[in-house]
């Protein structure tokens, strides 16, 4: 700390003048940490705040048909299978304060169910805004259960399987947010994990497939 900087940190503890030397250090590092609790805790906020903004984006039904459209024609090879993917906020406080059930089926028959997930966020002091995504272990006893949120009241751990140090880390940017993976934490999340995700008010990135928000 400059001299100047030491100076001012004084005069905001108040004044320091006939101090002995090491009364007055300790006068400017009790404010130097108030200053930092100060900005942490701004920093928390912030964070909060965006976390309030993902979730209020994020639940809704969206196709990522227009994805596979644009793939198709720029390869000879066959488009992506269009997906629907349902996301719905849901009370599963076992999980979570924050947690959302997601459902993707085909886009043409939402019968054929490809995935059910849930997805628990909290604020982390050191890495921001974190996703932990859970798989079922019976995923046909939850199937569909955008129709009934209120059962998802009783999911607890035993009913659910994550990765430690898998979870999705989320960032904003602008009018955008991003999310990755910490690949040195995460060893064991499988080839199908999704690895990187982008979002905005009407689109949603996972991976390879652009789902376009639909209502």
């Amino acid at each position: 700390m400059d001299e100047g900087a030491r100076r001012g940190l004084v005069s905001c503890a108040g004044s320091a003048r006939g101090a002995a030397p090491l009364a007055a250090l300790g006068i400017a590092a009790a404010a130097s940490a108030l200053g930092l609790v100060g900005g942490c805790a701004s920093q928390e906020k912030l964070r909060n705040q965006e976390l309030t903004e993902l979730l209020a984006w994020l639940p809704g039904r969206y196709e990522s048909g227009v994805q596979a459209d644009s793939s198709a024609r720029r390869s000879l090879q066959p488009p992506p299978e269009r997906i629907a993917l349902i996301i719905a906020k849901v009370y599963t406080p076992r999980l979570g304060r924050h947690v959302l059930f997601a459902q993707e089926t085909a886009a043409d028959d939402p019968r054929r169910v490809m995935s059910e997930r849930m997805l628990s966020f909290r604020v982390d002091d050191r890495r921001g805004i974190l996703e932990t995504v859970y798989a079922f272990k019976d995923p046909l006893r939850w199937r569909d259960g955008q129709e009934h949120l209120e059962v998802f009241t009783g999911v607890v751990a035993e009913d659910v399987l994550t990765v430690p140090g898998c979870e999705l880390a989320w960032k904003k940017a602008g009018e955008q947010f991003t999310a990755t993976r910490d690949q040195k934490l995460c060893r064991d999340a499988g080839g199908n994990a999704v690895r990187s995700a982008e979002l905005t008010p009407d689109t949603l990135v996972l991976g390879e497939y652009r789902f376009r928000k639909t209502r």
